[in-house]
């Protein structure tokens, strides 16, 4: 049997949200966040008004069919375009649209402000992707795994999410944390054997259904997420642990270096933004610095 000695992510604990404007709380925040681990908010973060409360509460409205009310993968999510106003996956009916909508709208300018407080120096190159909600109950736990955008490769920028527990029944979302990336990816790199785009993939890019075309380092991600959600073994003896995120808090990672996995919960909202490596506090600490040192490759130019 394999001996998994890796560190676990760290999580930072920021109890009090009117200090975030402080210099040290920014350097503590910066270097957890790059090194691969969760900045957590306890306090009462994005709050629902009694409308938006009543609106998440009622399952009718938020998960119309019967095939999603029993769901119990955590899907189908719900996903809104913040720089076009528009939802892109929804099947919510359309009268009550613009109540979900103006809820995404929100949180997404919410998650905006909140970055740009805790992390100034990425303003000037953070690229805000899309907001999700994730109405259906998670109770198959998912497979520790680091993210890799299928379908918006991301070229080596980093993925940056906020998360938000908006349950209306104050229950918790736990997740389990898994180690660090770089011990994670040594262990996969070597036996990789990233797919190339085939025609499909590249007329799917050039028509605007995938947003662009993946280069090395997108495929080396997809394929390293791959197999470590294959190995049976891994998941069971990999260093990790549980952490409950009650109802009201949010937390905030670069998840393709947290490996992560959802295990229970219902209700939650994340902002996706992109970070480019070259406005990170240190670049070498990315995902795609560390890939490029473990193959000894460039993995930036398209495939």
């Amino acid at each position: 049997m394999t001996t998994y000695t890796g560190e676990i992510a760290n999580i930072l604990e920021l109890a009090d949200i009117t200090t975030l404007e402080r210099e040290d709380i920014r350097a503590e925040a910066i270097d957890t966040l790059e090194n691969g681990g969760i900045i957590y908010l306890p306090q009462p973060a994005f709050t629902l008004s009694d409308a938006e409360f009543r609106f998440v509460s009622d399952a009718s409205v938020t998960l119309p069919t019967k095939a999603e009310k029993r769901s119990q993968n955590g899907r189908p999510t719900i996903i809104y375009n913040p720089e076009t106003g528009r939802l892109e996956r929804s099947r919510i009916r359309a009268r009550q649209r613009p109540q979900l909508t103006a809820l995404l709208d929100r949180y997404a300018q919410w998650s905006t402000d909140l970055i740009h407080r805790l992390f100034p120096a990425y303003q000037a190159g953070i690229v805000r992707d899309r907001t999700t909600y994730r109405p259906c109950e998670r109770a198959a736990t998912q497979g520790l795994h680091v993210d890799a955008s299928y379908g918006r490769p991301t070229g080596g920028q980093s993925m940056l999410r906020v998360f938000c527990n908006i349950n209306p029944e104050a229950r918790v979302r736990t997740w389990r944390v898994g180690e660090t990336f770089e011990p994670f990816a040594r262990r996969y790199v070597a036996s990789a054997r990233p797919k190339q785009d085939g025609a499909l993939e590249k007329l799917l890019a050039r028509f605007g259904i995938t947003k662009g075309h993946r280069t090395p380092y997108d495929l080396l991600m997809e394929d390293i997420r791959s197999q470590v959600k294959r190995d049976a073994e891994y998941q069971a003896q990999a260093p990790q642990k549980v952490v409950d995120f009650p109802a009201g808090t949010a937390w905030i990672a670069l998840t393709d270096l947290v490996l992560h996995g959802a295990v229970s919960g219902q209700h939650s909202l994340d902002q996706t933004f992109f970070v480019p490596d070259e406005i990170m506090a240190d670049p070498d600490r990315s995902s795609l610095h560390i890939l490029e040192r473990l193959t000894g490759r460039s993995l930036r130019s398209s495939a």
